[in-house]
């Protein structure tokens, strides 16, 4: 498992550098427009393989190898890859209902100040949508795609409809929400803290250390949180079997 972490850190931080060079490289000509869509398919290639190996390797029905978890993950690349674009499509989505959500919320605030006869903010009907839609995105759409994205790593296409087939643990659906929220939620929020320090060099002091911290409680919770979306059992086998089990 250190060995496991220690691929983590060094391919997250591959990623987010290359996603860092990826964000300064210019258009203004095709040859540049070219190596910008190859690099970005790159990137994405290169974190489909590190988590897919990842959603792989904890699964019962594969053998516990970090190569053998890599090697089935890369034959099953192209189905990955098209799940990962349909479900950025979806947070696409999402991110276009956000940016239109503050006309119903200036609508649904004057119908309820006519009907309550009481002054109602549209500010409060929108954060009220903001928290509805971040609970949508940062937690009831990964605790569902999750799974699925185990079984494409695994099986390809056929994997996508494993769902019911195959128990899962019993904290997945209390723990999952929690997880994400320690893998992104926390980061996002510990990056963006600035306290107030004496010198630029505290400030750079504080941020290296917070952003260290965020990036390895990021790489812990979706460790953890990978072990409990991967299938442990079918759903068919006997209670006995699935009391004696660690995980539940």
């Amino acid at each position: 498992m250190i060995r496991f972490f220690g691929i983590h850190v060094v391919g997250n931080a591959l990623v987010l550098g290359l996603a860092y060079y990826w964000l300064g490289i210019g258009e203004s000509s095709a040859a540049t427009l070219v190596w910008s869509a190859a690099l970005a398919v790159v990137i994405l290639s290169v974190a489909c393989c590190l988590h897919g190996g990842t959603l792989v390797f904890f699964r019962a029905d594969q053998p516990r190898s970090l190569s053998a978890a890599f090697r089935t993950v890369i034959r099953h690349m192209a189905p990955f890859l098209a799940a990962a674009i349909l479900v950025a499509a979806v947070y696409w989505l999402l991110a276009q209902w956000a940016a239109y959500s503050a006309t119903p919320a200036l609508r649904i605030a004057s119908w309820c100040t006519l009907k309550l006869r009481k002054p109602i903010k549209p500010a409060t009907v929108l954060r009220a949508f903001d928290l509805v839609l971040a609970l949508v995105r940062w937690m009831v759409v990964p605790v569902f795609v999750l799974p699925m994205f185990s079984g494409i790593a695994a099986r390809g296409w056929r994997g996508a409809a494993e769902f019911g087939r195959y128990r899962r643990s019993r904290f997945y659906w209390a723990a999952a929400p929690l997880l994400l929220l320690c893998a992104l939620g926390i980061p996002w929020q510990l990056v963006g803290w600035v306290p107030h320090v004496s010198s630029f060099a505290m400030e750079m002091l504080s941020f290296m250390t917070r952003a260290a911290i965020a990036y390895l409680l990021f790489i812990a919770a979706w460790i953890f949180l990978a072990s409990l979306t991967s299938p442990r059992l079918p759903a068919d086998k006997t209670r006995n079997r699935l009391v004696n089990s660690w995980w539940l």
